[in-house]
């Protein structure tokens, strides 16, 4: 077995939620600034810590304040209704069977990640799970990756990050892990990472060695 730990981001990795947050993301911005800011403005975003977001978007303090719970709860119910990227409850499934311990680290909050992810459901498959208010610094920081091996007992060169943003395969690189692309979620395909995924499935070839 290659790696026996796989770490995941979530947003645009293991759910497809980038069009409905950011779409979101840009009303409120425009409703409490003036200014509405452009899709190519918005996508590095995604990725982002809520408030780290809004001061990258230009909102004053004030500003930030007014849009941060408005932003949380339709972010909130945004997550809980989309399901897995195709191919991955499969997928999951397999590795869990094969052994391979999985947890998350994510810049998304405890609150939403618990609900999203319960532990009789699909949260079951992720033991450890590294959130917002979990670490002092966030990706590209390799602080919360390295907190997440920490909780699991797992040696960097043990284990994979799957994400999809530079963030994510910074924090990877920073933390001397391997870092794997989600080429489907992901607007920068060229990023420099350790693998390129197609598809889900792809992570059974190489963790495990197996044909799709």
């Amino acid at each position: 077995m290659r790696y026996s730990y796989i770490a995941f981001d979530v947003d645009g990795t293991l759910l497809d939620t980038e069009r409905n947050e950011l779409s979101t993301l840009q009303r409120l911005v425009r409703e409490a600034t003036g200014r509405e800011p452009s899709w190519d403005e918005l996508i590095p975003t995604f990725g982002m810590t809520g408030p780290d977001a809004l001061v990258y978007l230009g909102c004053t303090p004030e500003q930030a304040a007014a849009v941060r719970p408005l932003w949380h709860d339709a972010s909130v119910e945004s997550v809980q209704r989309t399901p897995l990227v195709a191919g991955f409850p499969e997928t999951l499934e397999t590795l869990s069977r094969a052994g391979v311990r999985m947890g998350l680290v994510t810049s998304r909050g405890q609150h939403t990640v618990a609900l999203r992810f319960p532990p009789e459901g699909e949260g079951r498959y992720f033991g450890e799970r590294v959130c917002q208010q979990d670490t002092v610094h966030h990706k590209p920081d390799p602080e919360p990756l390295l907190e997440c091996l920490h909780r699991a007992g797992v040696r960097p060169e043990d284990a994979l990050y799957v994400g999809d943003s530079p963030f994510d395969m910074a924090c990877a690189a920073n933390a001397g892990v391997d870092g794997a692309l989600a080429l489907w979620g992901t607007h920068t395909p060229d990023l420099a990472c350790t693998w390129r995924l197609a598809h889900p499935s792809d992570l059974l070839k190489i963790c495990l060695g197996q044909a799709e």
